[in-house]
């Protein structure tokens, strides 16, 4: 099998990410042939190619099998050195620390399988006695005999036994589930624990990196694209279009005597050559997107000719100059912009505005900007106080429901932010699917911002958003104590970052008393039920009702509830869900 076509593949991609991220150019059109009006030609893309070739190599691809087994396999020849610094005394206690973190993970993984099993053994007795009622009573004690002895201890009966009975009296776990409900529910519990305690257990140190791997295989240009078709032999360098035509793209080895190609350290002191903004330029407009949410130009991968023209030329490049002054900090630049008058303006439109600047295009406004579906779901844990923040470490595991629905697994702490949740193309969490996560396929050069039914219905519906309604609840009711209003400002605050106004307060009180007679009645209701499901005697004394009256207070569950619904409500709010 000829594997170079696949890997061919993988470096176009990577020569999309960087043309499209980082030099906000279309460059993979120029891969096939050059095009009439295209400035960047076929030649440029090979030579960009070729700048890569000293990691991408696909005559030399690093093999699967060399990268496994922490990097110890063929380790002098892939990676120099560990971590700057470490001593061999440093990384051995290091290792230790692991092997005992993980030792007493199997510990609990143990204790909780014999916990188990402790609990299955009379079902298997059951079961097995069921079983070996079908056989002949002469067989029986030979059977339970051979059943418990190791198989290597076994005699030649005991191996003829097994050999004929073995598979008909094996009991499976799917068998123990069926036979007892209660044993199913708790043999799921149990799985899901190991299932947690497996995925803490700290991996073998290992490291996914990109270097340099010594002379690379020449490079040509290749024939409309054909691996098998090739062209000139063409050097490493950068897009023609982008330089003065005079100055050479200089390849240097990092440091004297290297046997490193140099030609990505070469590429990245050109993209930060004061002479160079084109990379300035692009990152500070996606920064600009980011929190305006259309950049100063609009198309943010495509600066050239086909995209779009900024709207504020001056303002880009003083930007972009800024970004270079400050150390391209982007903390820098967020806090430039964050801190900006234009930032700082509310959402709402006059009609003096919406004539003056219709499409906003001068920003006389601040547009209204959805959160990012893990700014939702990480905004959502924070404001019901379960958000893990707990920082690195390996991702969090999510759990693949009955029902089809993807939600990360809840720690001890409660759930982890969005960047360390464990996401696969094919087990994305749905809230952040529903909430237009992209795939990276090969990246996202721009967000899609949908407005479909599945948002509000998870919203609303889901049992997870529930629950987190109800921990929001309890710690409005632990902030704000028992008065209403209190309750009402610290949800207001807590959720939206600002008070309720007036009429705002008026509508939620009226709100929150509706709903907490509504679940007064429905509590009264449930518990008259109950009484009379138990049989008790009737009368006043038996009534629920005037111990409620005579207190002149709702059931501890029915305010609860009310405020539960009416923090669900806000969560659910536009002015929640958007960032004016």
């Amino acid at each position: 099998m000829n594997f170079v076509d696949d890997r061919l593949d993988v470096i176009s991609d990577e020569i999309d990410v960087f043309g499209s991220g980082v030099l906000g150019l279309t460059i993979k059109c120029a891969k096939c042939h050059s095009h009439k009006y295209d400035p960047i030609p076929q030649r440029d893309y090979y030579r960009l190619a070729a700048i890569f070739k000293g990691a991408y190599d696909e005559h030399d691809w690093l093999m699967p099998q060399h990268a496994g087994d922490g990097g110890k396999v063929m380790a002098t020849r892939y990676l120099p050195y560990v971590m700057p610094g470490a001593t061999p005394v440093q990384l051995m206690a290091e290792e230790g620390k692991r092997e005992a973190f993980n030792r007493d993970l199997d510990r609990e993984i143990g204790l909780v399988k014999a916990a188990l099993e402790q609990k299955a053994e009379p079902i298997k007795k059951k079961l097995l006695d069921q079983k070996l009622a079908q056989l002949p009573p002469a067989l029986h004690e030979d059977l339970r005999r051979m059943l418990v002895t190791p198989p290597d201890k076994r005699n030649e009966l005991e191996k003829y036994l097994a050999e004929k009975f073995e598979r008909i009296l094996k009991i499976e776990p799917e068998e123990l589930k069926r036979s007892e409900a209660g044993y199913k529910k708790e043999a799921e519990e149990s799985e899901r624990q190991i299932k947690l305690l497996e995925f803490r257990k700290l991996p073998e140190p290992r490291i996914r990196g990109l270097w340099d791997r010594g002379v690379p295989s020449p490079s040509y240009i290749l024939r409309r694209g054909d691996p098998a078709s090739f062209g000139r032999l063409v050097g490493p360098g950068v897009p023609s279009v982008l330089t003065d035509g005079k100055t050479p793209f200089e390849v240097q080895p990092p440091w004297p005597g290297s046997s490193k190609t140099g030609r990505r350290l070469a590429l990245a002191r050109w993209l930060i050559r004061p002479d160079h903004p084109l990379t300035s330029r692009v990152m500070v407009n996606r920064i600009w997107k980011h929190h305006f949410g259309t950049g100063i130009v609009k198309t943010l991968a495509n600066f050239g000719n086909t995209g779009a023209r900024p709207t504020h030329s001056e303002l880009l490049d003083w930007l972009a100059s800024e970004f270079v002054r400050q150390g391209w900090s982007i903390k820098s630049m967020h806090r430039l912009m964050m801190t900006s008058s234009t930032y700082r303006q509310n959402s709402t439109v006059t009609p003096v505005l919406e004539k003056m600047d219709p499409e906003n295009l001068l920003l006389s406004r601040m547009p209204l900007k959805r959160m990012e579906a893990e700014v939702l779901n990480d905004t959502l844990l924070l404001i019901s106080g379960r958000l893990d923040e707990t920082p690195y470490g390996v991702p969090e595991p999510v759990l693949v429901r009955d029902d089809g629905l993807v939600t990360p697994i809840e720690t001890e702490k409660g759930m982890r932010r969005s960047i360390y949740v464990a996401q696969r193309r094919t087990d994305t969490p749905t809230i952040l699917e529903n909430f237009d996560l992209p795939p990276m396929s090969p990246n996202c050069v721009e967000r899609n911002v949908s407005t479909v039914a599945p948002q509000a219905l998870h919203l609303m519906n889901n049992a997870m958003i529930h629950k987190l309604a109800e921990a929001f609840a309890g710690r409005v009711q632990k902030e704000a104590g028992a008065d209403p209003e209190n309750q009402i400002a610290t949800a207001y605050w807590l959720a939206l970052s600002r008070p309720p106004t007036d009429e705002e307060k008026k509508i939620s009180l009226e709100t929150l008393n509706r709903l907490r007679t509504e679940q007064a009645k429905q509590w009264l209701a449930k518990a008259k039920a109950e009484q009379k499901a138990e049989a008790l005697p009737a009368g006043p004394k038996a009534d629920v009702s005037p111990k409620l009256s005579a207190a002149n207070t709702e059931p501890q569950e029915a305010t609860s509830s009310a405020l539960s619904k009416f923090c669900h409500t806000l969560m659910n709010s536009g002015a929640f869900l958007y960032i004016d």
